[in-house]
């Protein structure tokens, strides 16, 4: 009897035991899914398209939220499709760009879809901007849902302020105009809340005739009754340090004696996401790359530039928003390059010297017109259409040459990955990583003005 009550008991711990392990599996795969449900993303695409008449390029965001990835592709589309009905076939300079940029302040992403077009020989000039805000669990959210009414009085006198002292820079309407415009201001801007402001964006020709965004910046110890503390969190009185100050732009050429020199350059940033981490993962590499900055994202991620910029590493102009330069009449490419040359400048404290044209496009005109040094590549990895890291790796490593110039994107996790793949391959080769800045100075090269460089050997 007592054997009997005994097998009894083991098979009720047994059934016990096999109950208990099938609860846990299926609440691992539950949080599994809740898990890779709420994971935080935002991945690049990019659409290219060209033929006789027009040029086509979209960047644009992905994220873990069907609706707002439905949102985001119905702009395009939308925006796409009004613009091949405007295409004048008898011109070959008919272009359609889309863009992004985003902030980030506590988990609240800021992104901002911009739209340009050109087209005709009519020069028929279009503008259209957009704002989504979306936080690191793929909620989006409403302006309304991050601050209250009251907040537009104080960008409204904030806003005119800084337009009527800065009015010839802006080619602005007369104040009695801009007075009547901004009445209407919460119709007006887009917000992006930044980690230690908040940008106040007045899209292109809306306050005077300006082709660019004008942004202004507000302090949020100015905010702090208007914001949702829900979501965007202001430290009263919050001293901001800066942790990355050094001197040490160029190391000590002895360090690179019968080095092998690598310049690996990243276009179309910042990107606060991917960016970041790069900078950490170099430093532990001491190794060094250039940067060729948009000035609308570096504007509004300062913060992450003057990173770059004190921790050794070369930063050029990119211009203002991607466009292509060639195109351009004088006061517009003003706009892309000076007023670029001005944001980094202000940032980082030191003139720009080095500039890369979007899509690599220049001509004998605009090399005369623009008094920097051009900085193309001679190692163009396509890492924006792989987006494979061991591609990009490889693209790397199999041409890796003393003096070699190396073009990635640093809006691409895969892009980053496999720069650091190959950087841990090529230093046991006798290879070395340099900012641009490090390369001239190392190779003694006079590096010149209204010039360009695909190599420096």
């Amino acid at each position: 009897m007592d054997k009997y009550i005994d097998f009894i008991k083991k098979r009720k711990l047994l059934f016990l035991g096999i109950g208990l392990i099938f609860i846990i599996s299926i609440l691992c795969i539950i949080s599994s899914l809740l898990f890779r449900k709420t994971t935080f993303k935002i991945e690049n695409e990019v659409i290219k398209e060209n033929n006789t008449n027009y040029n086509v390029i979209i960047n644009y965001p992905v994220f873990n939220n069907k609706k707002v990835n439905k949102k985001i592709n119905n702009i395009i589309e939308s925006e796409a499709k009004d613009f091949k009905e405007k295409v004048d076939n008898k011109s070959s300079s008919n272009e359609l760009t889309i863009n992004y940029n985003y902030t980030v302040k506590d988990n609240i992403y800021s992104v901002q879809i911009r739209t340009y077009s050109y087209t005709g020989i009519n020069n028929d000039y279009y503008n259209k901007e957009e704002m989504i805000y979306i936080n690191s669990d793929n909620k989006e959210l409403m302006i309304s849902d991050l601050v209250n009414d009251e907040i537009y009085k104080v960008i409204e006198s904030k806003c005119y302020d800084y337009l009527v002292n800065n009015k010839e820079e802006y080619n602005l309407y007369e104040e009695d105009k801009l007075k009547d415009i901004l009445s209407n201001v919460k119709d007006l801007v887009l917000l992006s809340f930044s980690e230690n402001e908040l940008f106040v964006i007045i899209p292109p020709y809306k306050v005077g005739n300006y082709e660019k965004d004008i942004n202004i910046k507000i302090d949020y110890q100015e905010l702090k009754d208007y914001v949702n503390s829900e979501y965007i969190k202001i430290e009263i009185n919050n001293e901001v340090e800066d942790v990355y100050s050094s001197d040490n732009k160029i190391r000590d050429k002895k360090f690179f004696e019968g080095k092998k020199l690598l310049a690996i350059t990243f276009d179309d940033g910042p990107n606060y996401k991917v960016t970041n981490g790069l900078l950490d993962e170099l430093e532990k590499r001491n190794a060094r790359v250039s940067f060729f900055l948009v000035g609308d994202r570096a504007e509004k991620q300062g913060e992450l530039v003057k990173k770059m910029y004190d921790k050794g590493h070369s930063i050029g102009s990119h211009s203002y928003d991607h466009k292509r330069l060639t195109k351009l009449k004088d006061e517009q490419l003003d706009i892309e390059i000076n007023t670029t040359n001005q944001i980094l400048k202000d940032i980082i404290g030191e003139d720009i010297k080095y500039l890369r044209p979007p899509y690599g496009s220049y001509d004998k005109n605009l090399l005369n017109k623009i008094n920097m040094s051009f900085i193309l590549w001679n190692v163009d990895t396509e890492d924006w259409q792989s987006r494979d890291t061991q591609k990009v790796c490889d693209s790397i490593v199999s041409h890796a040459q003393d003096g070699n110039i190396i073009l990635l994107h640093d809006l691409y996790q895969t892009s980053v990955d496999g720069a650091l793949c190959a950087i841990d391959i090529l230093e046991k080769e006798d290879f070395a990583f340099v900012s641009l800045d490090e390369m001239v100075e190392y190779k003694n090269i006079d590096i010149k003005t209204n010039t360009a460089y695909r190599y420096f050997k």
